[in-house]
């Protein structure tokens, strides 16, 4: 996109290419640039805590899971994957006969040399090349057109037939992303830019080669492979060839490139996962018979509680009346969640309504449950201490919004956790 609002104007042809070139490996090292660049620094917004959770409203703002149970949700990455492999198959397979019909079209033709110039002559609508190949139409008279020839042997001797093939096998692979055809557009277009060029550097009047493009007619079910004379870009062709060059003050502006690729990497960059006790549980006072003592999410970071402990409310997705059995502590997405005590995880894992849930097993038949997490940061049968950090806030499983639903029970049986949360 920023190659199309700042460059594609510019008459810097050649740099223009090998921008162009460049941004397909550039598009698949990206994903690998964790560790290139620095993180940003994030800002945390601190909100007053109330200490005594139970003051606030019991008026719900997110739903919460059923206590029943329910089926495990269908995992659609097996069916997406198959989509996408789909893609790829159909579109490497369309490559292959366009590949296979062009040998067959070169068998076919009749090899004539016009002014030094090897040519093939075969059934094709219109003049093109492909690698060192010039395919001319057999309704064309001898001699041919000397300046058609001379654009098709730019395109041959500038290799323009290897950029299209690198281009086309990443389509294949990324065929669901729009813009991969916009680029391909864009790399046909420089080709065709290039090529006139070239023609017009051997003393030819514009005016003439000009005459020469306007006499000719667009070419219909062209291949995108393939490099024609009379390519759909006709009208952007002679608007680059009548316009000024470009000072060469311009090129400063390719320099933007990379301030941008740097900012994006940045921005995009994932948070390290923080596995270390938050300092503000590190004065707290140690477990007593195994029972949970402090807030599994920073006070700070608590907006508000949006479903207390015992309240009958109607499920904002189920509509029906339960009893809570927990309460619900709105967050932000990737707020890191806290084990309350000392103990063993039981199970991390994605568990119907309850989305990723996480159950800690204390002692004295204490448990801990958290539900609806964004992501794990333990795993199953994993000793942890109070204060680890075990996952993280999200919206999972029945849920309408980001929060934390927290359960404290005891010999299977649900307490109320503000009372297991030091002021």
């Amino acid at each position: 996109m920023l190659y199309v609002l700042l460059f594609c104007k510019l008459t810097f042809h050649s740099v223009n290419r090998t921008v162009l070139l460049l941004l397909l490996p550039l598009s698949l090292l990206l994903p690998l640039s964790q560790n290139w660049f620095p993180k940003l620094q994030q800002f945390t917004v601190e909100i007053p805590f109330v200490a005594d959770f139970t003051t606030l409203t019991n008026t719900v703002t997110f739903s919460e899971e059923t206590l029943s149970s329910a089926p495990s949700p269908i995992d659609y990455s097996i069916w997406i994957f198959g989509i996408y492999a789909i893609g790829v198959l159909l579109c490497l397979i369309r490559f292959a006969r366009t590949t296979f019909r062009l040998i067959q079209l070169r068998n076919n033709a009749k090899k004539v040399v016009s002014n030094g110039v090897t040519v093939y002559m075969s059934e094709t609508p219109e003049v093109f090349s492909y690698f060192h190949w010039i395919f001319i139409p057999t309704t064309k008279t001898l001699p041919f057109d000397e300046l058609i020839i001379t654009h098709e042997k730019a395109h041959v001797q500038q290799w323009h037939s290897f950029d299209v093939l690198f281009a086309e096998l990443f389509i294949a692979f990324c065929w669901f992303h729009p813009l991969v055809y916009m680029y391909r557009k864009s790399l046909k277009s420089v080709h065709e830019f290039q090529a006139d060029a070239f023609v017009i550097d051997q003393n030819i009047k514009k005016s003439t080669y000009l005459e020469l493009l306007l006499q000719s007619l667009e070419p219909k079910n062209t291949n995108p492979v393939y490099s024609y004379f009379s390519h759909p870009t006709l009208k952007k062709r002679i608007e680059m060839i009548t316009k000024s060059q470009s000072k060469n003050s311009f090129k400063l502006t390719y320099v933007l490139l990379i301030p941008v690729i740097v900012l994006v990497c940045i921005a995009f960059r994932s948070a390290d996962i923080d596995t270390s006790v938050h300092p503000e549980f590190s004065q707290e006072a140690t477990v007593v018979n195994g029972s949970p003592s402090i807030s599994p999410i920073l006070k700070k970071d608590v907006k508000r509680i949006s479903s207390t402990f015992g309240v009958q409310r109607k499920h904002p997705k189920l509509k029906n009346t339960q009893k809570h059995s927990g309460i619900d502590m709105v967050a932000a997405i990737g707020t890191p969640i806290m084990a309350t005590a000392d103990g063993v995880i039981t199970k991390a894992t994605l568990e119907g309504n309850w989305g990723n849930l996480i159950v800690i097993s204390h002692a004295d038949g204490f448990e801990t449950w958290y539900a609806h997490l964004k992501e794990f940061n333990v795993e199953t049968q994993a000793t942890v201490t109070k204060g680890d950090i075990i996952g993280y806030v999200g919206t999972t499983g029945l849920s309408t919004g980001p929060h934390l639903h927290y359960e404290v029970r005891q010999d299977g049986k649900p307490l109320d956790p503000m009372k297991y949360i030091a002021n």
